[in-house]
């Protein structure tokens, strides 16, 4: 990790991000945290660490009154962690990721992050800890905390940097297969894999922060739970991460979403066939229906006979437009 100069960056910004906001995320302050500080630290410019929080920031603003009290209550240690996340999970948008980043900084000792990366490295480690069925986001947190403070103390490292390896491990990008390097088409075919790998690597980010202007959205509500905004972001569970997971808003009915991406036909229908099986023993209550959906740049034999002979998965087809419009002239553009 230290060879890797992104990695060694991460590392080395610890203490410059706690000295600067740790302070206004203390007891006293963080009540009257102006608005600006906030949205500041969800930039990954500023928190050195975490991309995504910056999605939440508008939806976490809206009530500075409410989100101020809540975070006042999430960083009063007098008392336990199981009661002080509840207001915060009560705010739209404060998740798991940005309740636990705050955490970390207010408290560098003492609290882990929790968010994907890091229950996606729990969960192929099995030390993702059990609790029961409805448990509230605090006991959940109590639980995942107490491990990866285990960790650091065995691995002889703080909790930043466990965080930092957590995203180290989940490798992030991919791996693309492409046909015989000896080929003289190979160039040409790599970079056809990588542009369309990147098109729907971008579709999925665009199919989750869109999802409430798309047909599925009348039907279908991403799946949530307490204190996980994002939960059916990349679900993760021991046999693979969920592309998309979704409730039905009316009907006792799961949907499982897959991107092909470049996977072969058999295996991603293979691949939704083991997540529609674990969410029915999962997650499922009884009486509760779990259908699948692969979503694809185009359609093809292989994967259209075998949806044909499993009738609860369906398949939709996506179109990339691109256009070219006219430019501003010089004038126009000089008075912009």
């Amino acid at each position: 990790m230290q060879k890797d100069g992104e990695i060694r960056e991460i590392l080395e910004s610890r203490d410059s991000v706690v000295d600067r906001y740790g302070p206004q995320f203390q007891p006293g302050h963080i009540e009257q945290i102006d608005e600006k500080v906030l949205r500041s630290f969800l930039l990954i410019e500023n928190n050195k660490h975490w991309s995504g929080l910056f999605r939440q920031s508008n939806r976490i603003c809206t009530d500075m009154a409410a989100t101020r009290a809540a975070l006042g209550a999430l960083v009063d240690e007098s008392r336990p962690i199981e009661e002080r996340t509840r207001a915060a999970t009560d705010v739209k948008g404060l998740g798991k990721g940005i309740i636990t980043a705050i955490l970390i900084v207010a408290y560098p000792n003492k609290y882990g992050v929790w968010n994907n990366t890091s229950e996606r490295g729990l969960v192929d480690l099995d030390l993702m800890p059990d609790w029961p069925r409805g448990a509230s986001f605090g006991v959940r947190y109590a639980a995942i905390n107490a491990v990866l403070n285990e960790l650091a103390r065995e691995l002889e490292v703080d909790l930043w940097t466990l965080d930092t390896i957590w995203w180290y491990l989940s490798g992030e990008q991919e791996e693309i297969e492409v046909a015989d390097e000896t080929s003289p088409i190979s160039d040409v075919r790599t970079a056809q894999v990588a542009a369309r790998f990147a098109i729907e690597r971008h579709l999925h980010d665009y199919l989750f922060d869109n999802w409430s202007q798309l047909e599925l959205s009348n039907d279908w509500d991403l799946f949530f739970r307490d204190g996980e905004p994002e939960a059916g972001y990349e679900f993760p569970t021991p046999i693979g991460r969920i592309d998309l997971l979704a409730k039905h808003r009316r009907e006792p009915r799961w949907l499982v979403i897959e991107l092909k991406r470049d996977k072969s036909s058999d295996a991603v229908v293979g691949q939704i066939l083991r997540y529609i099986g674990w969410v029915k023993a999962h997650l499922a209550q009884a009486g509760e229906a779990v259908e699948g959906l692969v979503i694809a740049s185009r359609g093809e034999d292989k994967l259209h006979y075998a949806l044909s002979a499993v009738p609860s998965v369906s398949f939709k087809s996506y179109e990339v437009e691109f256009r070219l419009k006219d430019g501003p002239s010089f004038e126009e553009f000089s008075r912009s």
